[in-house]
């Protein structure tokens, strides 16, 4: 049976959703559980970023930055997962973390069924998207295949963000800063 990249990114969200509750409820499996959380996400990530979001942004350029915002959303979930990898998973800062990481990724989720997919379920006919499942499954079986490293965004990237959320001084900021700025922007605008 022919599975379309849409059908396969859906899946995805499911088994992250799964997992969520599962580290919620089992706390006692919280390691082995982040780690395959971590594993998961981050090749999914790689898989929608390297495959699927350039074939949307050339079909439908008005869509490019709804494309580069989701990537974003990617980067700084991963950016939680890394801290969430060094947090001890019995102590309250990891509660913390964990709510941070689901609310982050339920977010990026829905903005990505309700305004992504529908676009690109438009823009490529329906034989397209299955190659473009295939390609997207490959490239996580490569990602799955190499030791886990949560990317981290660049100064440029961090930049851009900052100044579309309307951060004062952003360009003299160091990385670190912007991290920071970024968030609590981010904070008092939701």
């Amino acid at each position: 049976m022919a599975t379309d990249v849409i059908s396969l990114i859906k899946e995805d969200h499911r088994d992250v959703e799964s997992l969520f509750e599962r580290l919620r409820k089992m706390p006692e499996n919280r390691p082995a559980l982040l780690a395959e959380l971590a594993a998961k996400f981050i090749a999914h990530s790689e898989g929608e970023e390297d495959e699927v979001y350039p074939v949307l942004a050339r079909r439908r350029p008005d869509e490019k930055e709804e494309v580069h915002h989701g990537a974003e959303e990617h980067h700084e979930a991963e950016e939680m997962i890394s801290r969430l990898l060094e947090t001890a998973p019995e102590s309250p800062e990891f509660e913390t973390l964990l709510h941070e990481l689901i609310e982050a990724v339920t977010h990026h989720v829905e903005e990505e069924e309700h305004d992504i997919l529908p676009v690109l379920e438009k823009a490529v006919p329906f034989e397209e998207r299955v190659r473009l499942g295939k390609a997207f499954s490959k490239r996580k079986a490569e990602v799955l295949a190499a030791p886990i490293k949560p990317r981290s965004r660049t100064k440029d990237e961090l930049l851009h963000q900052a100044k579309e959320l309307g951060v004062d001084a952003a360009s003299g900021m160091t990385k670190d800063e912007l991290v920071s700025a970024v968030k609590q922007q981010k904070q008092a605008q939701s």
